[in-house]
């Protein structure tokens, strides 16, 4: 009976440990950098500060997030949204939903490097 037991824990021990996946985001090495014409840039950086053309906002202030992007010359020019490698996946994904809500189509995702 303790032998099963043990087993039993040694068993689940194993799988608890691979409930989480370490996940390192590939990066390109030929990329060609094609020149954008945009007067649209946002950045979120890792601490939740997001830049929209250099107004700081907190990236849990959404309804001031929407309204900020509503507010953004949408001429049917492209936004770029930069992210920083450490940053929530959520937090771009939030961002990339504001901007589809206010009829941006054209979203280009860059990292930010450090």
């Amino acid at each position: 009976m303790v032998f099963l037991l043990v087993i039993f824990f040694v068993v689940t021990s194993k799988v608890g440990d691979s409930q989480f996946l370490s996940l390192d985001l590939p990066k390109t090495e030929s990329f060609q950098n094609n020149a954008v014409e945009s007067s649209n840039e946002i950045s979120i950086i890792n601490d939740g500060s997001v830049y929209i053309n250099g107004e700081v906002f907190n990236i849990n202030d959404l309804d001031s997030l929407n309204e900020a992007i509503f507010e953004l010359n949408n001429n049917g020019s492209s936004v770029i949204l930069s992210a920083d490698a450490a940053a929530l996946h959520v937090w771009v994904i939030n961002i990339m939903d504001i901007l589809n809500k206010n009829g941006f189509n054209e979203v280009q995702i860059r990292t930010i490097e450090q």
